[in-house]
């Protein structure tokens, strides 16, 4: 195969083609795709091929399914049993976020692959993933760092990353979730320890979109079982080569990167020029993003074709389709790398017809690339079709041959030769690091907390790095609490080199600046008098900055609450959070980089300024760490917690409530990407964060976004089996929006993507009940969702009831004599943290507030402080007009508190006296 990168059979310790004396390896597929739980998909069908081929040359073979619907027991119990069958080990992986943020979704599958894959024992020889998503980034951040999986080689595939995608498909990002996919797609690429692509069209994009591709990068075709050559298949074949044609098949997702539009304005043009064939299929899965079902119904509306619309098919069927004589596949993608459904037509001797674009020509054999390839042009694809329909069908032979192809893989899995230079390098580098100690200077800051210093100050102490010292710097306290406190370090610590530093309150960033002018160390280590290290902190962030040859390193922490000693109290600990890193674009308007806690090389930190100094803002470590990055300093996160993050009443992260403060603060995060920009760039950034901040205070959450909520029961049915209610309470604009397109809008329940039923949605409070039959026993153990049933928008999802059984909530809202909102809403589970509670107005999102009131009523209960009251008085006066009627639901979890829904009769908040639809379900609130 001709190319300007390496094929890998160049890898090969042997190219001259002996198989060499094979040894057996323990090998991971981890995927959030893989034939059976999803029924097709190029990722799919890949490493599906490749599990089960490995598996036949002798390797142990284990799938790390990382989706959703792992948490779907019964589906899995399936898939796993499917798997057995070939010798095949498949592992659901449930990810949970661990906040609602959108950088916590982002990490979700990727953190718990890195904590599932370091629990194997022995670990794995070979490990690959797609770059799609990044799922395998944690992993290889924490090889990149030293921390783990040395003896672990990192396959990447290229299939396709979303920036790729979006643009194939001329679309607009519409989320923060694609900034983060953007990068830890990239880097999963830059820091595999081999990367596979199956045309060098993907791998030239990676090149042109800035990707460092390592030198392991290598184009070869997807893993493919050899052809069938029974007397069946043959006989198959045979019936195809020279049929006529009668029925052209668009196969593919139906979605605009596919070429369905290019491919509907060939027909119609066809259909114009009385030139269309009989029958037209549209054969390929719907995307949820693009409403190519109400497309394709518009556009054939008026053609005299038999048209047929087929999404249900997996890959074998569809392909079993496809191989009915007479029947042409198109497949006229604008963007492609290597087509799995292309590959399938080759494999099966499938006619069809392609756009040469992207990778596409370099499956072809070139003596059939005039014959099997068109222009990504509509009159160009439909004279093509018409001239197919014309003369016989011929199949398309393919570039490579699929038993070399396959040789190939199973020899490449077979050597020892890429596994132990890359465990070599990992130890080579282990041992470089391990013994050398450079001086690092702890810079704590302080202002008026002097009880909090004390306790940053013993886990300094507690550190076990031998070159450490410590400069302390006090922003302008004036309690006498504080200077005694100080006056005491001082004495206590003063022989061990620490110095006390007291300067006028200016602010963090400048008592920070004021701590690394005095510092000595080669790295500084920049702490908050609120936080507190691990006793390992510092000798985890040194050894990860010089394995990794890093100029700063930020840090995970265990978020914890209050004004006590976590060390001493766990209960009052919180979520970790972890960090993405240096995501160039995301990091424009959020921190997805780190902490000011964080471990930076004295030099790179002199180079870019340190702190901003502009007093009253927030957000100027972010500032900080974007002059880092955009000056071309490597900036990377440590996976693991190194400190405990203390959230509290008054803490710093309140300025950002403060719109003005908050503003001036993006400002400053904005600056230093604007350096040198004309003001016409200057204002478009400005404006573009402007909105994406706006967003960013909404997306992590679908009822805050959308305004719909959910709610589940069962209930009897005439017929004896239980039908399933949903109660819906649906945004207006959306139902408004809805009407105008059908007067009797459909809406589609799911459970964990598998289509329920479909129901009418009435009004702007609906009861939709469908009947779910016999195989609805309970409700427990799956995630619905609620959809547009004309182009698969998600409306509202609802957690797990199962989650909701093992993490219990409960709350609830009572009747008040004043127009007045009041009640209150805990999890047993984590009665620590404060939920949520979303204000709903006659169908319409008006409010949410933080159960964080206190409330002796509810201390009562175990392990609680009763601090979960919320209230809500409105201050617009049609919010209280009589017969007015207030939802209140768990943000979490959309699920109805009791007493809701609550009316204003006669001034007052009158809840509910029974239960309503949302109170009634199998895992009730309340």
């Amino acid at each position: 195969m001709s190319t300007a990168f390496q094929t890998l059979d160049t890898d090969l310790d042997d190219p001259s083609g002996r198989q060499p004396a094979g040894v057996t390896k323990r090998i991971c597929i981890a995927t959030p795709d893989i034939l059976g739980p999803v029924k097709n998909g190029g990722i799919g069908t890949a490493y599906h091929h490749l599990a089960r081929l490995l598996a036949e040359w002798g390797h142990e073979v284990v799938i790390a399914y990382v989706n959703t619907n792992a948490a779907n027991p019964g589906l899995m119990a399936e898939t796993r049993a499917v798997y057995e069958q070939f010798g095949i080990a498949f592992e659901p992986i449930v990810a949970q976020p661990a906040a609602e943020s959108a950088m916590a979704r982002v990490g979700a599958p990727t953190w718990a692959l890195l904590e599932w894959l370091r629990a194997q024992d022995p670990p794995f020889d070979i490990v690959h993933a797609s770059d799609w998503h990044g799922l395998c980034y944690g992993p290889l951040l924490a090889k990149s760092l030293g921390i783990a999986f040395g003896a672990s080689h990192f396959v990447i595939h290229g299939h396709g990353p979303a920036l790729w995608n979006v643009e194939g498909n001329q679309q607009l990002m519409a989320t923060e979730h694609e900034l983060g996919w953007v990068f830890i797609e990239r880097r999963s690429v830059e820091l595999a320890d081999t990367v596979i692509c199956g045309s060098a069209h993907l791998l030239g994009w990676m090149r042109d979109a800035g990707y460092s591709l390592p030198a392991r990068s290598f184009v070869w075709p997807n893993p493919f079982p050899a052809p069938d050559r029974s007397p069946e298949a043959e006989a198959a074949r045979a019936a195809r080569d020279g049929a006529h044609l009668e029925e052209v098949v668009f196969f593919g997702r139906l979605e605009p990167r596919k070429g369905l539009v290019l491919f509907i304005d060939a027909i119609r043009r066809l259909v114009r020029q009385q030139r269309a064939p009989a029958r037209v299929t549209f054969l390929g899965i719907a995307p949820r993003r693009f409403d190519a079902l109400g497309l394709i119904r518009r556009a054939t509306r008026e053609w005299p074709v038999d048209v047929r619309t087929i999404t249900d098919r997996g890959t074998i069927e569809a392909v079993a389709y496809l191989s009915e004589p007479g029947r042409l596949a198109v497949l006229p993608s604008l963007q492609e790398n290597a087509s799995l459904a292309l590959t399938e037509c080759l494999h099966a001797g499938i006619p069809f017809l392609a756009a040469a674009t992207g990778g596409t020509p370099e499956l072809i054999a070139p003596a059939d690339g005039d014959r099997a390839l068109v222009p990504p042009d509509y009159i160009a694809l439909g004279d093509r079709i018409a001239e197919l329909a014309a003369a016989p069908l011929r199949p398309v032979q393919p570039r490579w041959d699929f038993d070399y192809a396959l040789d190939v893989w199973s020899r490449w899995h077979a050597q020892t030769a890429p596994c132990r230079a890359s465990t070599q390098r990992f130890a080579a580098r282990a041992r470089a690091v391990r013994d050398e100690a450079p001086p690092v200077t702890v810079c704590l800051v302080h202002h008026e907390r002097p009880a909090l210093l004390r306790m940053a100050v013993d886990s300094v102490l507690a550190q076990d790095y031998p070159a450490l010292e410590t400069v302390l710097v006090d922003d302008g306290s004036e309690s006498a609490e504080a200077h005694i406190a100080l006056n005491e370090i001082e004495a206590e610590h003063g022989a061990r080199g620490w110095r006390v530093i007291r300067q006028d309150n200016r602010y963090l960033g400048a008592a920070r600046n004021r701590a690394a002018a005095a510092a000595r160390g080669e790295w500084l280590l920049f702490l908050d008098d609120d936080n507190l290290l691990f006793p390992d902190a510092v000798s985890r962030l040194v050894r990860a900055a010089r394995f990794a040859e890093a100029d700063c390193v930020t840090a995970a922490s265990i978020r914890f609450f209050g004004d006590g000693d976590p060390r001493t109290d766990p209960g009052s600990h919180g979520t970790p959070i972890r960090f993405l890193g240096a995501a160039r674009a995301w990091i424009h308007v959020t921190n997805v980089i780190g902490d000011a806690c964080a471990l930076v090389r004295r030099d790179a930190f002199e180079a870019v300024g340190g702190f901003e100094e502009a007093r009253g803002v927030a957000l100027e470590d972010l500032a900080f760490f974007n002059r880092l990055v955009l000056a071309g300093r490597r900036v990377e996160p440590l996976p693991d917690p190194a400190y405990y993050y203390r959230v509290r009443t008054g803490s710093m992260i309140g300025l950002l409530h403060d719109h003005r403060r908050a503003e001036m603060s993006r400002v400053g995060v904005l600056a230093p990407h604007l350096a040198g920009r004309s003001d016409e760039e200057r204002a478009y950034a400005a404006f573009s964060v402007a909105h994406i901040a706006k967003l960013a205070a909404t997306a992590s959450d679908p009822t805050f976004r959308r305004g719909c909520v959910m709610a589940l029961a069962r209930r009897p049915s005439r017929f004896g089996f239980p039908d399933l209610e949903a109660s819906i309470l649906i945004d207006p604009e959306w139902f408004d929006q809805a009407w105008q397109r059908d007067p009797r809008p459909m809406l589609e329940l799911r459970r964990n993507g598998r289509l329920l039923g479909r129901a009418p949605a009435q009004d702007l409070h609906t009861a939709v009940r469908i009947a779910a039959g016999s195989g609805l026993a309970a409700i427990t153990g799956g995630l619905y969702s609620l959809h547009d049933a004309a182009n698969g928008e998600t409306l509202a999802v609802l957690a797990t009831p199962a989650f909701l059984l093992a993490r219990r909530v409960v709350g609830a809202v009572e009747n008040r004599p004043e127009p007045e909102v009041r009640g209150w809403l805990l999890d047993q589970g984590a009665p620590s943290r404060r939920r949520r509670a979303a204000i709903h107005v006659d169908g319409r999102l008006r409010a949410v507030v933080r159960a964080e009131e206190p409330r002796r009523d509810i201390a009562r209960w175990k392990d609680t402080d009763g601090h979960h009251g919320f209230r809500w008085r409105p201050t617009d006066a049609a919010d209280v007009a009589e017969g007015t009627r207030i939802d209140i639901f768990d943000v979490e979890t959309g699920r109805a508190l009791r007493g809701s829904p609550v009316r204003v009769e006669g001034g007052a908040i009158i809840a509910s006296r029974r239960p309503g639809i949302a109170n009634r379900g199998a895992a009730d609130v309340s």
